[in-house]
């Protein structure tokens, strides 16, 4: 990645001069800034942002930048898009758009990628209005290719994720939760071919196998309230032991739609207790009637 962010300082620090107090400060925190001592920096250059709002905020940002303080950069880049000087305007879109890039190599685990991706699509703008700006600039180019690819992979992992996550929790019977992140899995799938690369390799790989896990959840649900129907005509006709055993049939798919519609289960458990009664009744019943011959 490619940083644009010295000569600005440089030229500040050739136009300071040391009669007035602010000015003086600026130079102090130019001194620090080249010496490496961003601490003292961001410590004189913060004093600047009233007097200076647009250089001095850029200043900040740049010795902000230096320390690894990604988020704060962000801010005093913004504020530093308020200049009227459409070169510094550059700069700063282009400075701007490096910090927020660089946030992202500061999250870890898959609860901030959408964060991260956010970070990314951003950083794409900011690279691409420093580019209206300046558009022969070679680096702001390259930076924006990089958001780019850092977002489409970015969008691809979350999907990933989300589809090994459903792997998991289907292995572990536990459906409904599969099921909701095969949905999120497509829905990110979908969005990186539609909107980002129609040619992902990775996306067209998996949205297919996503959806027949999809499918096939749908069809378990629709199977076991097929069963449970059968079981209740089966019920009204007499066949009682006929209903019996559909009702107590065991396979991964019944227990997945028990699993995303518990209420389901329970007419299941509910259908099968009044069954065994009414069983329980015809063979006392029978029983009667053996003995009395």
């Amino acid at each position: 990645m490619i940083h644009r962010l010295l000569p600005i300082l440089l030229i500040i620090a050739c136009t300071a001069g040391a009669e007035e107090s602010p000015r003086t400060t600026m130079k102090k925190g130019l001194r620090a800034y080249q010496t490496g001592n961003y601490t003292n920096a961001v410590e004189a250059l913060k004093k600047t942002v009233l007097t200076y709002p647009d250089l001095g905020h850029f200043n900040l940002a740049a010795a902000h930048f230096k320390q690894n303080e990604f988020k704060e950069a962000s801010t005093h880049f913004q504020e530093a898009l308020r200049s009227t000087d459409l070169t510094l305007q550059a700069d700063a879109y282009y400075n701007r758009g490096n910090a927020l890039l660089a946030q992202t190599t500061q999250l870890a685990g898959p609860e901030e990628i959408n964060t991260a991706i956010q970070l990314a699509f951003e950083a794409m703008e900011q690279f691409e209005f420093s580019l209206r700006l300046e558009p022969d600039a070679l680096d702001a180019k390259q930076n924006y290719e990089h958001a780019a690819q850092l977002r489409l992979s970015l969008e691809f992992k979350q999907g990933k994720w989300f589809f090994d996550n459903a792997e998991t929790c289907l292995q572990e019977n536990q459906a409904k939760q599969a099921q909701a992140n095969y949905q999120k899995a497509q829905q990110q799938f979908e969005k990186i071919l539609t909107e980002i690369d129609p040619t992902h390799l990775e996306s067209t790989r998996l949205l297919p196998r996503t959806k027949e896990r999809l499918a096939m959840l749908a069809q378990a649900v629709a199977d076991a309230q097929a069963d449970l129907t059968q079981s209740l005509r089966l019920i009204q006709d007499y066949q009682y032991l006929l209903a019996a055993n559909l009702l107590v049939r065991e396979s991964p798919e019944r227990n997945y739609a028990f699993d995303i519609q518990p209420e389901l289960k329970t007419q299941y458990e509910q259908t099968m207790q009044k069954n065994q009664q009414i069983i329980a009744i015809v063979n006392d019943l029978l029983k009667e009637v053996n003995t009395a011959k």
